[in-house]
């Protein structure tokens, strides 16, 4: 047995951050795809006013967002409730949050569908285009629910361990909406309608291969619709309130400059909007999905009051999110000219505006995933008034920053108003974090400004790996001889030693496997309450499952774990990432 190491600390985070990563980019990027994959195939079969009448209907993709204060926030909240092991008030959020979503859903697709022509007109369409963009909302509004409900069973499946069905929703996703786009407009004829009609199909069902996942008991989150309860969603609204305030300003954002260009550009200049709007929405994946995997880990870390996780989770994640950010910048503005070919034609006005734009916002991208880590650390720790004012002036001073330049510069204003932004971003977070430390920053830990009286005092606690069952046979004595010193009552000193003794025998038992190496990570905090925490990266054990297996013609079937359950307060099992969590309070 050894102590906790730096290195094997940071490999079992930094595993579970990697896991995590990929899904959360690509359940983010895959709206993004649907949305280039139409804009791609309308500039091919209907032509540049239709790609104008979509880029009308961005602000109004974006407001849609507005249903992520009840996403995100209610995925930030349940993912503290499970490190704190608080499992059943997760399963009456998560169901309470799915039923308020289909409600308002339903309610803005009725009113959409009403008054389709009059809201094509009060995005600035103008002519015929105002009867193109009153077509694909006709097309679009139908699939809402499902576009945002998928977004909720998306971000929730991780909790889960559910990794599988979340990359074959994408893939439903992806495939059905580009198939169903080209057999509407390229064979159908219906135009724009067609391309609405292709994108709520394929949100319809990529919901039909994602429900499934949510409907068994044995899941840590699942549907549960008896015991509804809205006392946790004002909270969880509040945590995500932050995503208001981007969509808002957004939505904004990209009216003013929808209209800016139009005045003093035209529509090649719109048209070049539009393909930033997609490919902004694309590469912005990056940032909005590294938040996304920091926050599903992190928020559980800080459920646990474990700060060293904390930090060592954000500290990768920079540092990783950070490279892959550098590298995709650089692409995109190596291949400015030939991502600009894929879109318009050279003799086309539109291509040199676009080519423009590739070389110029692409670098905004390195900026925004740094603050967009730093900002989830603080939305975790419920600081969410720096929050949600970046996140709502931001975009606003990117549509001042390109009228006040557009008349000196042209519609290169538009572009770099991006990256200015997120360097003004960076340095109010900045000027927060050395008012809260009264210093500079010089580590992870002072640009996360953690309340000192955040986790348990070194005194407190103790941790350390496992790596096989002679580790775990030494540890009962060292866990029991922890709790007396810390003049914990003596029955439940003895409860803890045999339950990390049971639990961590029954990981290395059933969980170990000869082709890799594994680390079992056990912490014992002696604070208001004695609390066990045991976490390894091996094949899943759910002690929970075990206990449904006892029947009384063998009452010896699993006893252990029985008795442990028994005798402890409470006892929470978690696999997310990859990794098994089990909390159990004595």
């Amino acid at each position: 047995m050894e102590q906790i190491g730096k290195e094997n600390f940071s490999l079992l985070v930094s595993k579970a951050f990697l896991r995590l990563l990929p899904i959360q980019i690509i359940e983010i990027l895959v709206y993004s795809i649907n949305t280039f994959v139409d804009s791609l195939i309308t500039s091919q079969y209907i032509g540049t006013d239709a790609m104008a009448a979509i880029g009308f209907f961005a602000p109004i993709g974006m407001l849609l967002g507005v249903m992520d204060v009840v996403v995100f926030g209610s995925h930030i909240l349940c993912g503290r409730l499970i490190g704190s092991g608080e499992g059943k008030r997760v399963v009456t959020l998560f169901s309470t949050g799915v039923v308020f979503l289909s409600i308002v859903s339903l309610s803005i697709t009725a009113a959409f569908l009403l008054s389709r022509q009059s809201l094509a007109v009060l995005l600035g369409a103008e002519g015929y285009i105002v009867n193109m963009l009153a077509d694909y909302i006709a097309g679009f509004a139908p699939g809402i629910i499902f576009m945002i409900l998928v977004r909720m069973l998306m971000i929730f499946l991780p909790f889960n361990n559910d990794i599988k069905r979340c990359y074959l929703g994408i893939g439903v996703m992806i495939v059905s909406n580009t198939v169903l786009d080209i057999l509407f407009v390229a064979y159908g004829n219906l135009g724009i309608f067609g391309m609405g009609i292709a994108t709520s199909a394929s949100y319809l069902l990529s919901f039909l291969v994602m429900l499934p996942g949510f409907t068994s008991k044995s899941k840590a989150v699942f549907l549960h619709f008896k015991e509804l309860s809205f006392s946790d969603l004002p909270e969880a609204m509040h945590l995500g309130l932050a995503s208001l305030m981007m969509v808002s300003g957004g939505a904004i954002r990209g009216y003013i400059m929808n209209r800016m260009l139009m005045v003093n550009i035209g529509t090649a200049a719109v048209a070049a909007m539009t393909v930033q709007s997609t490919v902004c929405a694309i590469i912005g994946s990056i940032p909005m999905g590294s938040a996304n995997a920091f926050a599903t880990m992190g928020s559980i870390y800080y459920g646990e009051e474990d700060k060293n996780s904390f930090e060592k989770l954000l500290r990768f994640a920079l540092f990783f999110c950070t490279l892959i950010s550098v590298t995709v910048t650089a692409l995109l503005m190596l291949a400015s000219g030939n991502l600009s070919s894929i879109f318009f034609s050279q003799y086309d006005a539109a291509w040199n505006v676009t080519r423009r734009m590739f070389l110029l916002f692409p670098c905004f991208l390195i900026f925004n995933t740094i603050s967009g880590l730093l900002l989830k650390t603080y939305q975790l720790q419920k600081k969410t008034l720096l929050v949600n004012v970046i996140s709502v002036t931001e975009p606003l001073v990117m549509a001042v920053f390109a009228v006040v330049m557009i008349g000196l510069i042209g519609s290169d204003a538009c572009w770099l108003s991006f990256p200015a932004a997120e360097v003004l971003s960076l340095l109010a977070i900045a000027l927060s974090v050395i008012v809260f430390a009264k210093k500079l920053p010089s580590s992870t830990a002072d640009w996360m400004k953690l309340d000192s009286d955040f986790s348990a005092e070194s005194d407190q606690f103790m941790e350390f790996y496992l790596h096989s069952m002679e580790d775990v046979l030494q540890i009962s004595a060292k866990v029991i001889d922890f709790c007396r010193k810390r003049q914990v009552e003596e029955r439940k000193c003895n409860v803890a030693g045999l339950a990390v003794e049971e639990m961590a025998g029954n990981v290395v038992t059933h969980g170990f496997s000869e082709r890799q190496k594994h680390y079992v990570y056990v912490r014992i905090i002696a604070k208001e309450r004695l609390v066990i925490c045991i976490r390894d990266d091996c094949k899943a054990f759910n002690p929970k499952l075990r206990l449904e297996q006892f029947t009384p013609q063998d009452i010896t079937k699993n006893v252990g774990i029985r008795m442990i359950a028994s005798m402890a307060e409470e006892m929470n099992y978690q696999c997310t990432g990859g990794i098994n969590s089990l909390l159990i309070r004595v």
